[in-house]
């Protein structure tokens, strides 16, 4: 599913999975401001601004993270959101961003406190929405107590499994510097209801993370038509872990899963929040992470399993696998974006994440660091794209394809 480009040179898409982006085409004014200005403590240099609106929308501190003549700023809040300002608010049509004035501040940006953010992320729950603030999650929820301390813990052990996984790899990742937002609402319309203002199509999903607000959202999926008797109350976790193990369940907590590992990548300078980044790789890197282990009591049992989804889609697609497909994959996110692509697009995408993470894992840093580096702005086109592939992984990619295939196929015989 693909969204057109609203007025100002945003460009919002979204997948099948939904991962939801925008990206801005800017050309930075700036010292190059690194992941840290994403996610990290915030780098030297960073101009700290203060933005007063013609309209009587609220005065907007944050970093400038980027400015061009021709698609205008990109501010970094307190709250960890992005607000992208068109160079003409009034053309583009939303006079509400017609810039009154615009100074620099003295000072860093200090990041919202939890019990701050919490209670300005209540405003757009249900009345009656409750709080829990873990290490690193703010996680607000209008369903049952347990079912949301559930999704509390689940975030949590990916967060840490994340994070010392990639250690492990080489890659230097960062603590998360604001705290990240979950909301999980009771039941799947009013879910519907908040997530319209996001993205068209929600209701063929059962959550996304979006990088400008930086927030998670989802539903309690043990509500799903079918998984519990109706009027029936979750009150203990080993309850949920009993419904999650059916095999009809698995892709729901694939989704809980799946959108937290984007939400802990781009905040802790795995990936680049509104960097170039090549979907196969993003989507690669969830699916790498979201496969559900019921014998853990929170639904995840740790990293490097083999996605069995993922891998009987992939097998099923290699019996008619064009021989150009690894080529197009790399080359651009059409296959991805497709819906009569997308499920082995995603397929193929685990597949070359996992082939290249346990064959090549040395290259596969490299070429993360390579992706990293580069500024929110900076687009790679499909030759670019291929460059900086074969600059990590080598120029034949002919005998790559056909280790993978065989890498593949030598999975779980």
């Amino acid at each position: 599913m693909i969204g057109g480009p609203p007025p100002g040179g945003r460009w919002i898409w979204f997948t099948g999975l939904v991962l939801v982006e925008l990206c801005l085409v800017v050309s930075l004014s700036l010292p190059c401001l690194g992941q840290s200005s994403l996610s990290g403590v915030s780098s030297s240099g960073i101009r700290l601004v203060e933005i007063r609106f013609k309209s009587d929308r609220p005065p907007l501190v944050g970093e400038l993270v980027a400015e061009s003549p021709q698609y205008g700023l990109l501010i970094l809040d307190a709250d960890g959101q992005l607000t992208a300002i068109p160079p003409s608010a009034t053309e583009s049509g939303d006079p509400e961003l017609a810039i009154s004035s615009l100074r620099e501040i003295e000072g860093a940006l200090v990041p919202t406190p939890a019990k701050e953010l919490a209670a300005k992320v209540s405003k757009d729950m249900p009345p009656g929405s409750k709080i829990i603030e873990t290490d690193h999650f703010v996680v607000c929820y209008n369903t049952s107590d347990v079912y949301a301390r559930w999704n509390a813990n689940l975030y949590e052990r990916m967060y840490k499994g994340m994070r010392r996984f990639w250690k492990e790899q080489g890659v230097d990742v960062c603590d998360a510097r604001f705290p990240m937002v979950a909301l999980i609402f009771r039941t799947q319309q009013e879910y519907l209801d908040y997530a319209k203002r996001d993205f068209n199509g929600a209701e063929n999903t059962f959550g996304y993370y979006i990088q400008t607000t930086n927030r998670l959202a989802t539903f309690d999926l043990t509500g799903v038509e079918g998984m519990i008797p109706p009027g029936m109350k979750i009150q203990r976790e080993e309850l949920i872990t009993e419904i999650f193990s059916r095999p009809e369940a698995e892709r729901q907590v694939a989704t809980i899963l799946h959108e937290a590992c984007h939400q802990i990548a781009f905040n802790t300078g795995l990936q680049k929040r509104l960097g170039d980044n090549p979907l196969w790789v993003s989507e690669g890197i969830a699916t790498f992470f979201e496969s559900p282990d019921f014998k853990s009591s929170t639904g995840w049992g740790g990293t490097g399993k083999v996605n069995r989804y993922n891998l009987a889609n992939l097998r099923a697609y290699g019996l008619n696998r064009p021989a150009d497909s690894l080529l197009k994959l790399l080359s651009n996110d059409d296959l991805l974006r497709n819906s009569n692509t997308a499920t082995a697009a995603y397929a193929e995408s685990w597949g070359l994440t996992f082939f290249l993470i346990k064959r090549r894992s040395k290259q596969y840093v490299e070429y993360l660091s390579l992706l990293e580096s580069r500024s929110p702005g900076e687009k790679a086109d499909s030759k670019q794209r291929l460059d900086d592939f074969k600059k990590c992984f080598g120029e034949d990619l002919v005998s790559l394809d056909k280790e993978f295939v065989r890498f593949i196929g030598s999975l779980l015989r």
